[in-house]
């Protein structure tokens, strides 16, 4: 009888972004294309909400990470809408942490990253950074070269910083 060679058990940390919409989303898959290591020991899963309120996104974050067992769960959650104490505490009871896109929204904070107005309303900010892609929002691809490894490296906004942690890239202290 031949002998089974013994299977190898790898314990990876396990972490789930989710991502107010697609657009989160496809930002989050473009910054995890720069900054994940496949054999970094961690296993990063990328989802979104549908959007509405920040209610909605952390009932439906708690619902999708009911069944998993990650290491560690975050929301990248606009901040135009004021998130209600009852809903942080929730995020919290699940093990959730929520970065907040700032100023505004996702594209707010994008604007801001590379210097550049950030109009006082959510719909204008998508409507300035939108046309700047390369492709539709919705595709990590639009986000390169815009948005290219060089321009996240130096960012200093806590929000980025945190993913680039997050996403595998050691902070300096």
């Amino acid at each position: 009888m031949a002998k089974r060679k013994p299977t190898r058990s790898v314990n990876k940390t396990t972490l789930l972004v989710m991502g107010e919409g697609e657009h989160d989303k496809a930002f989050l898959s473009h910054m995890k294309g720069i900054y994940h290591e496949r054999r970094s020991g961690s296993k990063v899963t990328l989802d979104f909400s549908s959007g509405g309120s920040p209610h909605d996104i952390i009932k439906d974050t708690v619902k999708k990470s009911r069944h998993v067992d990650y290491d560690q769960k975050f929301i990248l959650m606009d901040s135009d809408v004021p998130v209600k104490q009852q809903d942080i505490k929730a995020a919290d009871d699940s093990g959730i942490s929520i970065l907040y896109s700032k100023p505004l929204c996702l594209e707010g904070m994008l604007l801001s990253i590379l210097a550049q107005n950030i109009p006082n309303t959510a719909q204008k900010c998508k409507s300035a950074l939108h046309p700047q892609l390369s492709d539709n929002p919705a595709l990590s691809k639009s986000y390169e070269p815009l948005l290219a490894k060089p321009v996240l490296d130096e960012t200093s906004h806590a929000t980025i910083v945190k993913l680039r942690s997050l996403l595998g890239v050691k902070q300096k202290k």
